[in-house]
């Protein structure tokens, strides 16, 4: 059986993790080795490892009820089956949201939340972890007729009162709606469904998410605004015959939100163009009506021509069932599939370097920068000491009276510096107290008792409000400490550059501004489902709540990574300088040192500089595995089945260590 694009990729992406992972194998104890090792390096490599130790791959489908999301999920990647894995029977839809994924540790089975939970104020997160209240179904791979009949769980409905549907948060009807109680209504038998089968893709780490129509998800916030954004693909699927309608519409800018990050993740796909395919017309004029409509939405939606793709599922799945390439061809499904496999890898790839493994780099490429003045360093020590094996005793006593008077200066330096210190940890305090999680849960509080007063978008407005200025005004005074923080960092490293020719390190900086941005991001959400037609029309208090809920969330979130990230920075923002003070101390004390033993014996001064020079080898050494090392974790290159590992990159063939 061929391999699929996405396998390739996925298995390509798997190498060039293991790949980074042996270079910070090697990178650590090495870096250990060569006391050069440092808290900054050490959260960083901390940080990449843990990035690169996770597998999961996120593939979001969304978009409205019937526009063949189900399907889609079929042809792309159940179509080796041989059949039809997930149900999409004419009028049966996807009730609930389904997780496809593989654990290696429990038998296939498709797992059921039941709706009811609905009615208890329990995040998702954690009736995850109970089990008992799920319905578990064990699924045989080797019996697809029983396989199928089980999966007809994800298109189960049952009947509920019109009071039962709106203590689910399941109603429509607007508050003053003169209806009966008693007036039976359909709704979904699951709340969310986790379907658990061993399968290529979703061994290597591929998570699938089949989303229902709008209102569905919308009244599910925690998948609404926590899963999309995270994952590494978003599918918004529309039917190829209408175009982008007014519910699309609604979607699209309530959950796919098109100034998202990751941008390139977004596709849209046009299905069901088999609609279109008209027996009286010729295949060019077919193949244009297609191409126009494809440019319109992507006019409409603000995308790219090259992440619009139409397509018909249906029939890539028959051309995969039944072999029939042409038929595949004409389904336009390989387009779509090529770049999905390339974009779910790349993004999580970049991602991956952007935000971790950049991190070792920066502080390899400080480092380098440490030891370069450090080669510079000992070659004019060594320079210095064969003049000084040349000069009379008068001359070393002066040149050694030079260098105490540079070390009074230095000593200077370091008085600065401590002082600088002690205001920089006391900035240092007001920044996390401005991120105290304790501080924030009194103000959570308050915005709580304000809901609790009315349970409607008014309720969520003023809530909202109490909520953001305090968060927002938090933000800014942490703002304002990071940047005198930085102006205190720029100025003592100023110093010891102009007046002891330290390195022109360039400090790693602690920026809370994409901590901001996600919060207003975060603002204008709650503002676009305030202003929603399902909440706005009916008033619903149970979504209000769980959305205030979900809000809150979220906003915790950001306020424990930017806590984490600012104290993280704390420990090590001044490391760099640190360890040049005591390098620079050790150098101008071994000079004094040097000097004093010169005016005693000329032998001693050529054992000097025999030691130096071996010294000048190291530096030499320890600068080229840096930057060995920093290349290595900077090839964004995916590597084939082929692709080899370099056996080492930094330089353990001797010992290097420091003879001083």
């Amino acid at each position: 059986m061929a391999v699929s694009p996405m396998e390739q990729q996925l298995a390509g992406f798997s190498r060039w993790k293991q790949r980074q992972r042996k270079i910070l194998d090697q990178l650590e104890p090495w870096l250990q080795q060569q006391n050069l090792y440092s808290t900054e390096l050490h959260h960083a490599i901390g940080r990449a490892r843990t990035a690169l130790r996770e597998e999961n791959i996120t593939v979001v489908v969304t978009g409205e009820f019937s526009r063949g999301k189900t399907e889609l999920i079929n042809a792309l990647f159940f179509g080796d089956f041989g059949r039809r894995f997930l149900p999409t029977d004419a009028g049966r839809t996807t009730m609930c949201p389904t997780e496809i994924l593989y654990d290696p540790e429990t038998d296939p089975c498709l797992r059921l939340l039941p709706i009811e939970t609905r009615s208890h104020d329990i995040s998702l997160i954690h009736l995850r972890q109970k089990p008992e209240i799920w319905t578990k179904v064990p699924l045989s791979l080797e019996d697809p007729e029983t396989m199928t009949e089980a999966l007809q769980a994800l298109t189960a409905t049952r009947i509920a009162t019109r009071q039962e549907a709106i203590e689910m948060g399941l109603s429509n009807d607007a508050p003053d709606a003169d209806t009966s109680d008693e007036e039976p209504r359909e709704i979904p038998r699951w709340r969310l469904a986790q379907l658990n089968i061993p399968h290529p893709l979703l061994a290597k780490g591929l998570r699938i998410i089949d989303t229902p129509g709008l209102n569905a998800v919308g009244q599910e916030p925690e998948l609404t605004y926590e899963i999309l954004p995270s994952a590494q693909a978003v599918l918004f699927v529309l039917a190829a015959d209408t175009g982008v309608t007014r519910s699309d519409l609604d979607i699209w800018r309530q959950l796919v939100a098109p100034d998202r990050k990751a941008r390139k993740g977004i596709m849209v796909v046009l299905n069901k163009i088999d609609t279109l395919w008209d027996d009286l017309r010729t295949p060019a004029e077919n193949e244009q009506r297609i191409r126009q409509q494809c440019c319109d939405v992507a006019n409409t939606l603000g995308v790219s021509s090259e992440q619009t793709f139409a397509i018909s599922a249906q029939k890539a799945l028959l051309a995969r069932v039944r072999g029939e390439a042409d038929l595949e061809t004409r389904s336009g499904i390989t387009r779509l599939e090529d770049y999905l496999s390339s974009t779910v890898v790349e993004n999580r790839r970049d991602l991956i370097m952007n935000d971790f493994t950049s991190d070792v780099q920066h502080a390899l490429e400080s480092l380098e920068h440490i030891i370069e003045t450090r080669h510079k360093r000992i070659q004019k020590q060594i320079h210095s000491l064969h003049e000084v094996s040349n000069r009379s005793d008068t001359s070393i006593a002066r040149i050694l009276q030079e260098t105490e008077r540079d070390k009074e200066r230095y000593r200077a330096s370091v008085d600065a510096y401590r002082e600088s210190r002690r205001r920089f940890l006391r900035h240092g305090d007001a920044l996390l107290e401005a991120l105290n999680l304790k501080t924030l849960e009194r103000v959570i509080e308050e915005a709580h008792r304000e809901m609790s007063r009315a349970w409607t978008t008014l309720g969520l407005k003023e809530a909202m409000r109490i909520l953001f200025d305090d968060m927002n005004a938090r933000m800014e005074r942490v703002s304002e400490h990071t940047q005198a923080m930085r102006k205190l960092i720029r100025t003592i490293y100023r110093r010891f550059q102009t007046e002891h020719d330290f390195p022109a390190i360039q400090p790693a900086m602690f920026s809370i501004v994409e901590h901001q941005v996600e919060l207003g991001v975060l603002h204008q959400e709650a503002e676009v489902f305030r202003k929603s037609p399902l909440t706005t029309m009916t008033e619903q208090h149970f979504v209000v709540r769980r959305y205030f809920r979900t809000i809150v969330d979220r906003a915790r979130h950001i306020f424990r990574d930017a806590h984490h990230e600012a104290s993280e920075w704390l420990d090590h923002a001044l490391d760099p300088l640190t360890l040049e003070v005591k390098e620079y101390r050790r150098v101008i004390s071994q000079q004094i040192r040097d000097l004093k033993h010169a005016s005693q014996s000329r032998k001693t001064i050529q054992k000097r500089i025999v030691l130096m020079e071996r010294d000048a080898r190291r530096l030499q050494i320890q600068l080229s595995s840096l930057q060995n090392v920093r290349q290595a974790l900077s090839n964004p290159i995916i590597p084939n089945a082929e692709g080899k590992f370099r056996p080492q990159i930094v330089d353990t063939s001797t010992d290097t260590r420091s003879a001083i």
